[in-house]
């Protein structure tokens, strides 16, 4: 049986590659530039925030979040024990100890249930990871940090 989307050519359904020639003749591909003032704008109108920022990479992301929580060192964050290393380093790099919690086997996400059993009087934050496109049970997740002020 032949496949639906040949793996021998790009996979392209619109108008990708007019965007990235606008990208690159604007010399912006990476920063500030049209698309991701659009992107900024869009969820800040959809979602009524006062500001979004965008990041390059996940990690960028991580390491921003972990400097406005401003962890230091004797800080501990709440870390699934499968992630990627970006997580932990992102933490490390204040100062702050990253603490493991296992991960569920039915997802691979952040386990919700034994989150409290790891936390301490020195937790200032929990970094759960969606992972493989599965959410991790924000719900819980966040009625334990509130609980908590994390």
């Amino acid at each position: 049986m032949e496949p639906k989307i040949p793996f021998n050519k790009p996979f392209i359904t619109g108008k990708e590659i007019e965007y990235i020639r606008s990208c690159i003749s604007e010399g912006a591909i990476a920063g500030d530039g049209y698309f991701t003032r659009n992107c900024a704008s869009f969820l800040e109108e959809r979602f009524g925030i006062l500001r979004a920022v965008m990041t390059p990479s996940c990690t960028a992301a991580l390491e921003m979040a972990a400097m406005l929580f401003d962890l230091s060192p004797g800080d501990e964050v709440i870390l699934p024990s499968f992630t990627f290393v970006s997580t932990a380093n992102a933490v490390v790099r204040c100062g702050a100890k990253p603490v493991f919690v296992d991960i569920r086997p039915d997802t691979l996400n952040l386990d919700e249930s034994l989150i409290e059993a790891a936390l301490t009087e020195r937790t200032k934050a929990i970094f759960p990871v969606h992972y493989a496109g599965v959410a991790c049970e924000m719900d819980k997740i966040f009625s334990i940090a509130g609980e908590r002020k994390l």
